[in-house]
C-alpha cells in the first residue's frame, strides 16, 4: 500500500473509551478517504497493513471496518480482506432515484414550514457556495450544506439522515469523476440552489418541490453522462 502519515489518536483514561475513541477516527479515516477516492472501488483493505498504516492495533481496525460493512461502503472478502465496495452505473441511478423521492418533499416542507431564520441558513450556505469558486472541495461541501440545510429544516430526522448517506456517495463519484467537477462550481448549479432558496423564501411549496426535482435530475444526468465514458474499478 501507499506510504502515509501516521493517523494521530487521542489517548483517553479508560480502555474501553480508548477503544471507542480509537474505532471512530479509524472509521472516519477510511470513510473519507473512501469518499474522496484516495481509497478507490475494488481495493483491497487488510487489517494488518491498515494497522501499520495509521499506527493502531489491529482491533479498532476491524470494528471500523466492520462499521463500513453494515454501511455498504466496502465488502468482506472471506479469508482475504475487505473490499471498497465496486461502483455501477446502476448505483448513479439509484442515488438519484431515491433523493428524487425524499427531497422535493423535503424542500416543499422547508418552504412551509422554514421561516426566516430557515432562509438565512439557505442564504449563508448559499454564498459559501459561491465564495468557493473552483474550489472542489470548498463547492462540495458547501452544496451538501445546502441539501442538508433544506432538509433540516423540514424537520425530519429519519429523511435527513437518509440525505446525508446518499450526498456522502455523490461526493464520491464527484472524486472519482474529474469531468464532472466544472457542474459543481458551475452557474447551473448555483443558479438552481438560488431559484429552489427564492422559491423557500417566497413559501412557494410546489415552487420549491419542482424546482429540486428539475435541479436533481439534471445533476443526475450529468452524472450519469461522465459515468458511461470512463472506467471505475
Amino acid at each position: 500500500m501507499e506510504h502515509r502519515k501516521t493517523i494521530e489518536l487521542a489517548p483517553t483514561p479508560v480502555a474501553a473509551e480508548k477503544l471507542l475513541s480509537l474505532t471512530d477516527q479509524v472509521y472516519e479515516r477510511v470513510k473519507q478517504e473512501i469518499i474522496e477516492a484516495k481509497w478507490r472501488p475494488g481495493t483491497i483493505l487488510l487489517e494488518p497493513e491498515l494497522a501499520a498504516l495509521y499506527g493502531v492495533s489491529k482491533t479498532p481496525v476491524r470494528e471500523a471496518l466492520r462499521l463500513l460493512v453494515q454501511e455498504d461502503w466496502v465488502v468482506i472478502l472471506p479469508r482475504k480482506g475487505y473490499l471498497v465496495r465496486p461502483l455501477r452505473l446502476g448505483d448513479i441511478s439509484e442515488i438519484f432515484n431515491l433523493r428524487l423521492m425524499i427531497e422535493p418533499a423535503l424542500f416543499a416542507d422547508t418552504a412551509r414550514n422554514g421561516g426566516a431564520a430557515g432562509v438565512t441558513e439557505l442564504t449563508s450556505r448559499l454564498s459559501e457556495q459561491r465564495a468557493a469558486e473552483g474550489d472542489l472541495h470548498a463547492s462540495l461541501e458547501a452544496a451538501r450544506l445546502f441539501h442538508l440545510a433544506g432538509a433540516q429544516l423540514a424537520r425530519n430526522r429519519r429523511a435527513e439522515n437518509i440525505l446525508e448517506r446518499l450526498l456522502a456517495e455523490v461526493r464520491r463519484l464527484h472524486h472519482l469523476m474529474p469531468d464532472v467537477e466544472s457542474h459543481i462550481t458551475s452557474s447551473v448549479e448555483i443558479d438552481a440552489h438560488a431559484a429552489i432558496l427564492h422559491a423557500i423564501e417566497s413559501r412557494d411549496e410546489a415552487a420549491a418541490s419542482e424546482l429540486m426535482r428539475e435541479h436533481l435530475a439534471e445533476v443526475a444526468r450529468t452524472m450519469l453522462d461522465a459515468f458511461s465514458v470512463i472506467r471505475i474499478d
